[in-house]
């Protein structure tokens, strides 16, 4: 019979050095996991992960911009726990000076920087573009391109030659590094919910499809942001259509004035081009902004009323009619009313108020004594 081996014990001492080593092991790890550097002296940090990171690398560039004092935690809690892979990248703030614990679940939550974009109603393609450039979010360029881009439309489902009013208006949260087709998807996305089946099917039974509306309501964007008048303004776009007159609205030719500095001339309405409604029938080949859901609601609901024309009245209202000579009227009076303006600011300059007189004069320096 071969003899069983006989089982090793030992001594208490070397267990208890054993357990001792342990412990001091686990409270230095322990110190090592929850120290951090002293507030007194802290600035608040950004610190940008770029996407596909290792776990080490993201340790080293923690350290390198003196986040963590001591990387080694952060390495070992990230090992531990086996969540290497879960580390999420992007830009990050540190208002407080973290520990390797903070930091640690910072990064596994995702808990990176946003930066709240605001896409007004009746802001175009390159409002937007300009807009996610003052934030460092994207170049305008990348942006307009993939807006423009088949592949992406195609992916958004636009049938359209660029994403032109198709971004709905509302706050956005962006991340950094985020690419011009993913922030495409995140203004585009709500559009399939809010322009809903029944506005689909309204559009077809009155010979639209949604491109046209969106076309037209970007225009109702565009000349008003009075509510109650935005019916009417698509009453004048519908009436002007059926008719087989050109709709002669300015936004549209300013849409591919390069140069717009505010004030439209005779030479940009007489230039060719597929936006100038007044050379060209019909409506322009695509949107001239992002509409909100109001005029959205107007394209598809203009008011019941013969209106061809409307001017404004410098105030954000506009006077209609349904008749070049009620609408000559309506102009001559607009005209009047400007001069009258011009004049009144001409004498303002001329003649400047005196300066005003105190309330109480000075008292006459004392007399010595």
């Amino acid at each position: 019979m071969i003899p069983l081996s006989k089982k090793k014990h030992h001594s208490p001492r070397v267990l208890r050095i054993a357990a001792l080593f342990v412990i001091s092991g686990t409270l230095l790890f322990t110190f090592l996991l929850f120290d951090s550097h002293s507030s007194r002296d802290w600035k608040i940090t950004t610190v940008s992960i770029p996407k596909g990171s290792p776990m080490q690398e993201i340790a080293y560039i923690l350290s390198a911009e003196n986040i963590l004092p001591h990387p080694v935690a952060f390495r070992g809690i990230t090992i531990l726990t086996r969540t290497t892979r879960q580390l999420q990248y992007g830009e990050y703030t540190f208002p407080n000076p973290p520990s390797a614990y903070t930091a640690w679940k910072k990064l596994i939550a995702g808990d990176v920087v946003k930066y709240p974009v605001v896409v007004r109603p009746g802001s175009n393609l390159y409002d937007v573009a300009s807009l996610l450039e003052a934030y460092s979010l994207t170049k305008p360029d990348a942006f307009l391109e993939a807006a423009m881009s088949a592949g992406t439309l195609a992916k958004l489902g636009i049938d359209a030659d660029s994403a032109e009013g198709y971004l709905v208006p509302d706050t956005y949260n962006l991340v950094k590094n985020m690419k011009p087709v993913h922030i495409l998807e995140v203004m585009v996305q709500p559009f399939k919910t809010r322009f809903t089946p029944e506005m689909e099917r309204k559009a077809g039974k009155a010979g639209l499809s949604v491109h046209e509306v969106v076309t037209i309501a970007s225009i109702i964007e565009k000349e008003t942001g009075i509510p109650h008048e935005k019916p009417l303004i698509s009453a004048v776009i519908r009436n002007r259509l059926k008719l087989g007159m050109p709709l002669q609205m300015d936004p549209t030719v300013i849409y591919e004035v390069k140069r717009f500095n505010g004030t439209i001339t005779r030479d940009d309405l007489r230039t060719p081009g597929p936006y100038n409604t007044y050379m060209n029938a019909g409506l322009p080949p695509g949107p001239i902004s992002n509409p909100g859901l109001a005029s959205l609601k107007a394209a598809l609901n203009p008011a019941n009323t013969d209106y061809l024309y409307f001017v404004s009245n410098n105030d954000g209202t506009h006077t209609f009619s349904e008749t070049f000579e009620q609408h000559s009227v309506a102009v001559k009076n607009l005209r009047r009313l400007l001069r009258d303006a011009a004049a009144n600011k001409l004498m303002q300059t001329d003649n400047p108020s005196p300066d005003p007189v105190p309330a109480t004069p000075p008292l006459p320096p004392s007399e010595p004594s």
